[in-house]
């Protein structure tokens, strides 16, 4: 059975970070997207030998207290650092999903010397106008009807294949949004509209993996191959199918990508 460790990382500003540590082997944090949950991996974790998959809930999401400071790109960058200190970490491998994958970059470009590879899944290096109009309107959606908004991010992310595999997706959530669940994805998207790295990633040198989807509507495959050009010696890895959440819809294969790239840089 795989081992799964519970803990908890507190923040200066009275922020908390639970997470957890699955299976034993070489540490490789893995940070979800907008929603910032760290079940975004269940099914992926478990699933890797030789690997201790380290997941979290990110600052005001789940059970994660929201803390004092301003949330940025940056901040969160500090947040997951801070749990690779807790677990007296000098280095990692990272996996940053989407607005995850944002956080990884500036993990790297802050303090490359603790980040062993970095994997950048359905992600992005900075604002265009397609990106800012998308957010506009979830934005709109989020302020105007919150649970309505959680019911069409899965159907913009996913394919359809996937929601009728998963048809609880496709039901909008009973319980109302409380004006704090709503702050905080605010202010994420927030973040996210002003995360501009694009003069950076250059900068990047640790071995890199650029994964993505070409029928991806949320974060368009042009964006993810624009970080595979831009990031020196990146490899790159494109599904044909699979939308945003190709981690989920084509599970068993992400989950060999993941488990050959650990394998071929087990020593960075």
């Amino acid at each position: 059975m795989t081992q799964i460790r519970e803990f908890e990382v507190t923040l200066s500003d009275g922020a908390t970070l639970c997470c957890t540590a699955t299976g034993q082997g070489i540490p490789v944090l893995w940070i979800s997207g907008l929603s910032g949950v760290g079940d975004f991996w269940d099914t992926i974790c478990p699933s890797l030998d030789g690997v201790m998959s380290i997941a979290f809930d990110q600052r005001g999401l789940r059970q994660s207290k929201r803390g004092s400071y301003d949330v940025s790109i940056d901040r969160l960058a500090l947040d997951a650092m801070a749990i690779l200190d807790h677990l007296a970490l000098d280095k990692a491998h990272v996996v940053g999903h989407s607005t995850g994958g944002c956080i990884a970059m500036s993990m790297a470009l802050t303090a490359p010397e603790r980040i062993s590879s970095l994997v950048l899944s359905g992600s992005w290096a900075g604002p265009n106008i397609y990106m800012s109009a998308l957010f506009d309107w979830r934005l709109k959606l989020l302020e105007t009807d919150a649970r309505l908004y959680g019911t069409i991010v899965p159907m913009l992310s996913s394919t359809p294949k996937w929601l009728i595999d998963n048809p609880d997706l496709l039901t909008a959530p009973t319980e109302p949004w409380s004006i704090e669940q709503v702050t905080v994805v605010k202010e994420r998207i927030d973040a996210l509209m002003v995360f501009d790295r694009r003069k950076d990633i250059a900068e990047l040198a640790q071995p890199c993996l650029v994964i993505g989807a070409r029928d991806d509507v949320v974060v368009p495959v042009f964006l993810q191959e624009e970080l595979a050009e831009q990031i020196p010696d990146a490899n790159s890895y494109f599904f044909e199918h699979g939308g945003h959440f190709f981690p989920k819809s084509q599970n068993s294969q992400f989950i060999s990508l993941m488990a050959n790239w650990f394998i071929s840089h087990r020593s960075s």
